[in-house]
């Protein structure tokens, strides 16, 4: 498999190759196949909670008035292939190329355009953020975010293992 320093173009084109050889197979592995129903359910927890307590407005409103610092361009080259097969499984279509050359290659006119991803994303609390949120919000929303990348680890790490053997 390719790694970390490859280009995006490169990795996603890995993935889609790797997804649709294996892709029965994937879907056939139960211990696959519920964590990544798990992972999604945690996905979707994580977005409840920055809904929740304000952080997909503040970061909106920081995205598209403010210029944005989090989505910026690059963030994708922290992606690996294995998280990029994750998001197929979970029906994503991956982007052929960026929305905006400033921004993250997954980033879209609504946010992000992808389901899984990276830890830095998910777990990034800016200083706005923490100015602008209770701590006790910011508490909460930690424990979902830390439930989804825990899962999402192991997912990572079990279809590794797959792909290795």
């Amino acid at each position: 498999m390719i790694g970390q320093d490859h280009p995006i173009e490169e990795k996603i084109r890995c993935a889609k190759g790797i997804y649709e050889e294996l892709s029965l197979s994937l879907s056939e592995a139960p211990d696959i196949v519920n964590l990544l129903r798990q992972y999604d359910e945690a996905i979707e927890a994580t977005w409840n909670r920055m809904n929740d307590v304000g952080v997909t407005r503040i970061c909106t409103v920081c995205a598209t008035q403010d210029g944005g610092s989090c989505c910026g361009s690059g963030i994708e080259k922290r992606f690996d292939v294995t998280l990029l097969i994750i998001n197929l499984m979970m029906g994503v279509s991956l982007p052929e190329r960026p929305w905006d050359d400033t921004g993250c290659w997954f980033l879209g006119p609504r946010g992000c355009t992808i389901r899984a991803r990276h830890t830095i994303c998910v777990n990034y609390i800016c200083k706005r953020l923490n100015a602008s949120i209770a701590q006790s919000d910011l508490h909460t929303l930690q424990e979902a975010i830390a439930r989804e990348v825990e899962l999402g680890f192991f997912l990572e790490e079990k279809i590794k293992r797959m792909l290795m053997s």
